[in-house]
């Protein structure tokens, strides 16, 4: 005699043994795990060195920054620069455009007599490119100082005097008659090595860069000592 109602069983697609099911799912389930460890090393921090499949360079054995080595007399693996040698391309040998002088052994004094170059070397052209760049360098480098305008009352110089530095030196005004009559090699040196207090900038200024300076700085010394011959009728008062 039937049972009235329904029985419920549990149904397998296309009756495959439950085993192969099981098999199946664990194996979907384990494929995740690469997934889940790199996401968790992509985010998570360790001291250990970094798996590498390749043998790249990066593993090669070399000395590093400010190792020590047993190759050579004075424990240093940095060796230092072999004196007289020169980077390619940094001869610097063209006394006008890479130093704005030249100098001449003095017999008598035993010193060197140095004399600036007035003028640009072959190597400028004036433009308005040029001021254009010598505007941008001198704003970095030089207003912070001397000022946008030339006077000498920059950022530095303004914080210096509202603190009451009582050592501070004030950064030369390029409009005065000293800066004025100096020729445009010794502005260029000036930019180079410094001059009392200021420093150089030899080593953070291209050489062509200072040449735009020194270019920009006489645009400046001009716009507040035009000649009268050289205003416009309209304009002179």
């Amino acid at each position: 005699m039937a049972h009235a109602g329904k029985t419920t069983q549990s149904k397998r697609p296309s009756g495959l043994p439950v085993w192969i099911i099981y098999v199946a799912l664990i194996s979907v389930c384990a494929s995740w795990l690469p997934l889940a460890l790199l996401a968790k090393a992509r985010f998570s921090k360790t001291d250990q060195p970094r798996v590498h499949f390749v043998m790249d360079m990066e593993n090669q054995p070399k000395y590093k920054a400010e190792d020590t080595s047993e190759v050579f007399a004075d424990g240093r693996a940095m060796r230092p620069r072999i004196p007289g040698t020169v980077a390619r391309g940094e001869l610097q040998d063209d006394d006008r455009y890479d130093r704005g002088y030249s100098r001449t052994m003095n017999a008598s004094t035993g010193k060197f007599d140095v004399e600036f170059f007035a003028g640009y070397p072959k190597q400028i052209t004036l433009s308005d490119e040029l001021l254009k760049r010598g505007q941008q360098r001198y704003n970095i480098y030089c207003s912070v100082c001397h000022g946008l305008d030339g006077y000498g009352n920059g950022q530095i110089n303004a914080r210096a005097l509202e603190l009451g530095e009582t050592k501070w030196v004030p950064p030369a005004n390029l409009h005065s008659d000293t800066v004025v009559k100096r020729t445009e090699g010794h502005i260029f040196n000036t930019m180079t090595n410094g001059i009392r207090n200021m420093p150089g900038y030899g080593t953070q200024i291209s050489v062509h860069d200072r040449w735009a300076i020194v270019a920009y700085v006489r645009a400046l010394q001009l716009s507040q000592h035009v000649p009268a011959d050289k205003v416009p009728a309209g304009k002179l008062q």
